[in-house]
């Protein structure tokens, strides 16, 4: 399976990625997203200090982000 990029600027993405997204039917579509939330949902729910999700609510930002070392 090849990754799918994500990204908030389309010219980001390099032709080949768009074609390969472009090629894929509307249900592998939903499926790729539905992976990509439950993901999210599998991060956020990772910090023990975010609030518990509502059915239906989406994964916008952290509640209360975990402390990153400096560098």
């Amino acid at each position: 399976m090849k990754i799918v990029k994500k990204s908030s600027l389309f010219e980001d993405i390099s032709a080949s990625d768009k074609a390969y997204w472009r090629s894929k039917t509307p249900e592998e579509r939903m499926n790729a997203a539905l992976k990509l939330i439950q993901f999210a949902k599998k991060i956020y729910n990772a910090n023990p200090n975010n609030k518990p999700l509502t059915n239906g609510s989406g994964v916008l930002k952290s509640d209360s982000p975990i402390e990153r070392r400096k560098r």
